[in-house]
């Protein structure tokens, strides 16, 4: 049985309904909260600024190992929860199935439109987005890109990679890395990641 992307982006809408009073939703095991992803860019692309064009790559560095400690941490959560037990899991027939329930998960949290392209077990995810708030919101605020500026969603392509393959949680998380090899802001129709096994 194919992963129902629909079924999965339900709940997800059911389940933000409840909230508590700051905002916080429970669900899928993990604590969500609504926020501007302008925000989030502003935060994210300030700091790269502020760090300087001779700390630019330390920067990068830094903002994707956050963004997959993330995601690691996160979908971690979200495949323990009963909400994947009940609704996804009875879609799942292999191992690999799990990327396309954590793309359709990321998809109705509102990261992107993420589009499996290539999985090659324990080698190779290749993940295709074309409306990455991340690549919207740099041209939004600094025009176009010489590099890839979707530093949430190479940490978390990656971060799926590991928890797939890696070893087992929490030690798995950076037994695999990411690049952004094509980005809207760099002027490509839309971003692509790879995901491989790191070799640090």
């Amino acid at each position: 049985m194919a992963i129902d992307g629909r079924k999965i982006l339900h709940a997800v809408m059911e389940g933000s309904l409840i909230r508590d009073a700051k905002g916080i939703i429970p669900l899928f095991g993990v604590y969500l909260s609504l926020f501007s992803v302008q925000y989030y860019n502003k935060l994210s692309f300030d700091f790269e600024k502020r760090m300087g064009k001779r700390k630019e790559k330390e920067a990068e560095v830094l903002l994707i190992e956050a963004a997959q400690e993330c995601g690691y941490a996160t979908f971690q959560g979200i495949r323990n929860s009963w909400e994947w037990e009940e609704i996804v899991m009875p879609m799942i027939e292999s191992r690999e199935d799990q990327v396309f329930g954590f793309t359709a998960v990321s998809f109705a949290f509102g990261w992107g439109d993420m589009e499996v392209k290539e999985l090659i077990p324990d080698e190779k995810l290749l993940i295709q987005v074309s409306d990455s708030y991340e690549a919207t919101g740099y041209m939004q605020l600094h025009g176009s890109a010489n590099s890839g500026k979707c530093y949430m969603l190479r940490g978390v392509a990656a971060a799926f990679m590991g928890l797939l393959y890696g070893e087992d949680y929490p030690d798995g998380c950076f037994n695999f890395s990411a690049e952004e090899p094509l980005c809207r802001a760099k002027g490509d129709s839309y971003c692509e990641f790879v995901a491989r096994r790191s070799s640090h």
